[in-house]
């Protein structure tokens, strides 16, 4: 009975840790030749463990080696718990407390210890090595767990051992096989007949023979042939289990450890990661910022850079020192894909040294500038690590981001749809019942294609609106306001994010309403203005486009063109000058600038119609050129104005008027124009 949980050894090289893995399951790990040769075990090895209630677990292997840290780091983050082995002849040595203390980084709570090779010591050196472990343990993240003597050789203890086994399985539950399917990949190789094989542990959801699949960071997509669970064919896998897949037009050479085997969509690639470091106490020396280290994270091992987000003074003084914790930005010098919540381990890069470790809270983070940004940051992050979780996290999410569309957070979240869909709700009825606290970080959602925004986001892009129709105010204080589709434009650049759809804008727009900021219809059109603005053109610009009006209505149905009425007014004024007078215009007496470049006031506007009203037969672009005595030219532009307008309709070559003169009227005072 296959069961999803994963026991792994940990300790110092030749302590025994693959004969007792053999002890137990019959499997000699040790594969290699290299590793028959040397004596030692190069690679990470597994074997299926069947227990007396008949489940089967799995148990990983590890390198003991100082030179092999990765490949135990590599191991170790699939593990569910441990079994530290010591060797009673040696007690305890380096990579002992080095494996202890990865252990420790990554999570892992439960184990048992073992005082291997028993049958070599007497009853006092058996005893002296009981004791120093409980003293290693005291404190550390195996604190209370059982010391048991074994002998591989003999056989003495195992079976205690495997007790010991199936009562931490039945303390803990397997891993839910929830979420979007994970795997780190630990092997890679080829199978005559069936092509490129990966191996890994599953971290979280499930796979089925036949699904698809991305293999990430790379970015290349392929198909499951088939799967294999400790050498058995099965339909189907699910977290917490050691997984052989099988996988359709995937080059060998571009499969390697520290890729991904994962769902399609669900994970992005990145170089930036928000997250929380512990400095372990036992460590040399402090973490500065900006220090070159070597990051394990899953089965991946690369140089990073480790950015300090809490920084006061002189940065090259900024430092983490032992036993402390703190909110950091990881820069790796090449991508990778890793999980919200993923632990990981940071080594010096010279000397080889663990130093810390701790989880990524933000995988797919954006670099923090400024004082003020790394602030923020660390405050998010410092509140993530102590509350983390679906909800929390989408929370974090749109904090970090400060304005978020949903489809944009669920890419983020790396969750299931099901999971997605239960934390939003959650999230919603959570940012409800804050909304009347002082320090609340409430979030605000608007639109038709819903988006998230934090408040301190909501509150900076209120201020930014608020300046810019200030300014626009100053600039234009005879303007009733700004067209909201100049003010949706300018957002994009005032929140600093990707451009939003018009009606978003409009709903994001909303929110501000009320808060210093009024819409009116202005024209047909919505217009935004300061809420204590009142329109005030000086004499100067009011004389300006009284002249401007005379003359353009004084053309009658002979339009004028724009260019030749700047021509009649350019002297004594500036062409910026100009331009105020027209938009003034359009805004206040109902000009328009219609194809050609000719100006169209309301007045003619109004006169044409009646005009219309009048004439018998059809409407056509020929018989209005007769009736008005204008080139062809004028009459189509002005036909194609009220066409546009919804004034007039046409059907084929000719114009119907849809509307009685009443409405008439309030068509053309009310409707929004799409010329000029």
């Amino acid at each position: 009975m296959e069961y999803p949980f994963i026991f792994g050894t940990a300790g110092h090289i030749d302590h025994g840790k693959t004969a007792l893995v053999q002890a137990m399951t019959g499997v000699d790990c040790d594969r290699l030749e290299a590793e028959k040769r040397r004596g030692i075990t190069i690679e990470l090895g597994f074997a299926p463990l069947t227990l007396g209630s008949g489940k089967t677990v799995s148990i990983i292997d590890v390198p003991g080696h100082e030179r092999f840290i990765r490949q135990m780091a590599a191991g170790a983050t699939g593990m569910d718990a441990a079994i530290l082995v010591i060797a009673a002849s040696e007690g305890v040595m380096p990579q002992t407390r080095e494996h202890l203390d990865i252990l420790r980084l990554l999570g892992i709570k439960r184990g048992v210890v073992t005082l291997t090779k028993q049958d070599l010591v007497d009853g006092e050196t058996l005893e002296l090595a009981r004791e120093e472990a409980s003293e290693l343990i005291r404190g550390s993240c195996l604190e209370g767990a059982p010391i048991l003597p074994v002998s591989s050789r003999t056989g003495v203890g195992i079976s205690r051992l495997l007790e010991e086994l199936e009562r931490i399985l039945s303390t803990l539950a397997p891993r839910s096989g929830s979420g979007t399917f994970f795997l780190p990949i630990d092997r890679v190789f080829s199978q005559k007949g069936f092509g490129a094989v990966v191996t890994g542990t599953s971290y979280q959801g499930r796979l089925s023979v036949g699904d698809e699949v991305a293999i990430m960071p790379a970015g290349m997509s392929a198909k499951v042939r088939s799967l294999q669970t400790h050498g058995a064919a099965v339909q189907r896998v699910r977290s917490g289990q050691r997984v052989a897949v099988n996988l359709t037009s995937v080059p060998l050479e571009l499969l390697q450890r520290g890729a991904v085997v994962c769902a399609p969509g669900a994970f992005i690639a990145t170089s930036c990661m928000d997250a929380w470091l512990e400095v372990l106490p036992s460590a040399p020396r402090g973490v500065s910022h900006w220090q070159r280290v070597r990051l394990h994270t899953g089965t991946a091992d690369l140089i990073a850079r480790v950015s300090l987000l809490n920084l006061e003074g002189d940065k090259k003084k900024a430092i983490v020192p032992p036993g402390s914790g703190a909110p950091v930005q990881l820069i790796t010098e090449s991508p990778l894909v890793v999980m919200a919540g993923q632990r990981f381990v940071i080594r010096f890069y010279s000397p080889l040294t663990t130093i810390g470790g701790g989880r990524m809270l933000l995988p797919n983070a954006e670099t923090a500038k400024g004082l003020v940004e790394r602030r923020e940051k660390a405050r998010l992050l410092t509140s993530l690590t102590d509350h983390f979780g679906p909800v929390s996290l989408l929370r974090a999410l749109i904090q970090d981001r400060g304005l978020l569309a949903v489809s944009d957070l669920k890419a983020l979240s790396q969750m299931d749809p099901g999971t997605f869909e239960e934390s939003l709700v959650a999230m919603a009825a959570e940012s409800a019942q804050s909304r009347d606290s002082e320090d609340s970080d409430e979030l605000l959602s608007f639109g038709p294609s819903p988006y998230f925004i934090s408040l301190p986001a909501f509150r900076r892009a209120r201020r930014r609106v608020l300046r810019f129709l200030e300014d626009f105010h100053a600039r234009y204080p005879e303007r009733s306001g700004l067209d909201a589709e100049k003010l949706l434009a300018a957002l994009t650049t005032l929140l600093g994010a990707h451009k939003m759809s018009g009606a978003n804008g409009k709903a994001l727009l909303g929110l501000m309403a009320g808060e210093g900021i009024t819409a009116i219809a202005v024209q047909g059109k919505t217009v935004y203005r300061l809420s204590e603005h009142r329109e005030q053109g000086d004499k100067k610009l009011m004389d300006l486009a009284a002249r401007i009006q005379v003359e353009s209505e004084g053309a009658g149905f002979n339009l004028l063109k724009l260019s030749d009425l700047e021509d009649r007014f350019k002297t004594g004024v500036s062409p910026a000058y100009m331009k105020r007078a027209l938009a003034y215009l359009r805004e206040h007496e109902g000009l328009r600038i219609i194809d050609g470049g000719l100006v169209f006031p309301r007045k003619t506007q109004k006169e044409l119609l009646t005009l219309l009203r009048s004439m018998t037969g059809d409407i056509t672009v020929a018989s209005l050129r007769d009736a008005l005595g204008v080139n062809r030219k004028s009459s189509l532009a002005m036909l194609d104005f009220l066409d546009a307008q919804g004034l007039t309709q046409r059907v084929g070559d000719t114009r119907h008027l849809p509307f009685t003169s009443e409405k008439a009227e309030k068509a053309q005072a009310g409707k929004p124009h799409n010329q000029g």
